[in-house]
């Protein structure tokens, strides 16, 4: 499964999916759309913080069954958004975190905190060396997007959604 979602999230960042630019009006309804009945998420919504939104239309794509929003209260969020993804990964009941110092593997994803007032991020591991990971993302720089990003400080952690 995470060799799949690897494969379809390269595909899919290559798309260039974007919110709302100074050139161009937002491309996310297909993204949206998965979220129709979630409360205030809507492509308007999302412009601007839609990585954990991305990572969901990739995992669907790759065919995991997460409904767009997990039924536990502690969660309290959709997947639209990256800290649901933190939040689920950590139910004892899920057990899918692993540490930053742990090892991560290619279709994990990765949990960030950039530095300043962006908010958290979620993306997809395409490459793991040392220093680097390489990754699929949306909402960089309000685009979907390859990624080289250090494995630093501002990484939370890692999630491997086949446990």
């Amino acid at each position: 499964m995470n060799l799949k979602l690897a494969q379809i999230a390269v595909q899919e960042a290559k798309k260039n999916y974007h919110g709302n630019t100074a050139a161009a009006i937002g491309n996310l309804q297909p993204i949206a759309q998965l979220f129709r009945g979630e409360p205030d998420v809507n492509e308007q919504s999302l412009d601007g913080n839609w990585s954990g939104a991305f990572v969901y239309w990739c995992a669907k794509l790759a065919g995991v069954g997460l409904p767009t929003r997990y039924p536990d209260p502690r969660i309290g969020k959709s997947f639209a958004e990256a800290i649901a993804w933190e939040r689920y990964a950590r139910l004892p009941k899920i057990h899918l975190w692993h540490e930053p110092g742990e090892d991560p593997e290619v279709g994990d994803l990765v949990v960030i905190e950039p530095k300043g007032k962006n908010p958290m991020k979620v993306g997809v591991i395409l490459a793991v060396t040392p220093d680097v990971l390489e990754t699929a993302e949306g909402d960089y720089h309000n685009h979907s997007a390859l990624v080289e990003r250090q494995r630093d400080e501002y990484i939370r952690g890692y999630i491997r959604l086949n446990g």
